[in-house]
């Protein structure tokens, strides 16, 4: 047992989710300028519990965890109406930063000499949608409208180091992707994966005139000028100077490693290198757009790192099937987008407890799936401790990691190594994966 750090997590819960801090930023956001039975450490418990740890379908289902834990009779009508408060999201919004800035930590690291090493974090930017009650149709347009007129879409940016997302927006479905894309000067030093809906080449040029990278899966109808062909004998002089569309289906059907320029208005000229790798299943190559030069990502390392990508739906997966992010039956915007910030919030917990638990223990990766999966498991005896003023909060923390370290751990990892995420070059921090 790391007793140092279980202490210092301890005392970042003590500081995330205290009574003076939770109450502050209940009056800061004025959700809750008088205390009265629906105080906010008794809701926030309520909610990360409900929500972390049960399958909750209606809103009364958080009024009885509510009541049962709090041993009160608060009734049906007082507690919606304190949820359909318009500062409830922005309160709970708070307390998602609050969580994400004071329990997230680096688990992984890029080990010496890998690809990796080059940057200070691989981060993620992706959305995730879903349908809400068709009478918010106005304030969250959905893509479909003949079938769901009202959606939100979720646009998270996740950091690969922390295996924790930094940030998250929620926004109608309807909204542009780009719109999301995080400023490029937090970028600097950083290596950014997106999917093709991030695709704009004014966006790339900041990101690289910021110190960032970017690798972006590239769309199959534009049409750069070709100015490098490298395939895997060298430079192909061939298709120099053509259009990419009238050369594509005459391209070697392998891993390429082009060089292209865009004309811009002004007289201006984007290059760009694009890694092409062709897919044999679905006959066609997949696009990927970088500014990493070859002597730090070879194409084969570009092709492979961009699955990294994928762990930012493995967030979404726990988001929707471990915390009860889906649609609730209310019209209210104010309920329903602070009940989207309330299962981010029990999400993000449960990932901070993965993390700290493999910090603190033996030798061995903690699965964030899994340890979501635990919440009934190891939530309740927490959110008690948070209530009764942190009454044995480091005691009931060991028993927590202790049950993680059993149940908890990655199933294989020796196929982390061989085909997971670990292959990319990275290890744990702390310990000799």
């Amino acid at each position: 047992m790391n007793q140092p750090y279980l202490t210092r997590y301890a005392q970042a819960v003590r500081s995330v989710l205290g009574w003076q801090h939770l109450t502050a930023r209940g009056r800061e956001t004025r959700f809750c300028q008088r205390l009265r039975d629906i105080t906010p450490t008794r809701l926030v418990g309520a909610l990360l519990l409900a929500l972390g740890a049960q399958r909750v379908e209606t809103i009364a289902d958080l009024l009885r965890g509510f009541n049962h834990l709090t041993r009160l009779k608060t009734r049906y009508k007082a507690f919606y109406n304190r949820l359909a408060k318009p500062e409830f999201p922005v309160f709970m919004r708070q307390v998602h930063r609050d969580i994400l800035r004071g329990l997230s930590q680096n688990v992984l690291r890029p080990a010496a000499g890998s690809g990796l090493a080059r940057f200070s974090d691989v981060v993620v930017q992706d959305g995730s949608s879903f349908a809400v009650h068709d009478g918010l149709r106005e304030t969250y347009g959905g893509r479909f409208t003949k079938v769901r007129p009202a959606a939100v879409e979720l646009h998270a940016f996740l950091s690969v180091f922390r295996d924790q997302e930094i940030r998250t927006a929620v926004a109608p479905d309807k909204d542009p992707e780009r719109a999301f894309l995080p400023d490029p000067r937090d970028l600097k030093g950083k290596l950014l994966l997106a999917d093709r809906g991030y695709w704009d080449l004014e966006y790339f040029m900041k990101v690289d005139q910021a110190g960032g990278f970017f690798l972006i899966r590239g769309k199959t109808d534009f049409n750069p000028t070709v100015l490098r062909v490298r395939g895997p004998r060298g430079c192909d002089r061939r298709f120099q100077g053509r259009p990419l569309q009238a050369i594509l289906g005459r391209l070697p059907r392998r891993r390429l490693d082009l060089m292209v320029a865009w004309n811009r208005p002004g007289g201006r000229v984007i290059r760009l290198r694009l890694v092409l790798a062709w897919r044999r299943h679905a006959q066609e190559y997949l696009i990927l757009g970088t500014n990493v030069p070859r002597s730090v990502l070879s194409a084969h390392q570009i092709e492979r790192m961009y699955h990294l990508r994928w762990q930012i739906e493995l967030m979404f997966k726990e988001w929707k099937s471990y915390a009860n992010l889906h649609e609730f039956a209310s019209s209210n915007r104010f309920l329903v987008e602070g009940l989207i910030w309330a299962s981010l919030c029990a999400a993000a917990l449960k990932r901070s407890l993965a993390h700290a638990s493999q910090r603190t223990g033996p030798d061995a990766a903690i699965s964030t799936r899994i340890v979501s999966m635990c919440g009934a498991h190891v939530l309740p005896d927490l959110v008690r401790s948070v209530l009764n003023r942190f009454r044995h909060l480091e005691a009931v923390l060991e028993r927590i990691f202790r049950y993680l370290w059993d149940n908890a751990q990655r199933a294989h990892p020796k196929r982390d190594r061989a085909r997971g995420r670990m292959q990319f070059g990275l290890e744990h921090v702390g310990f000799e994966s």
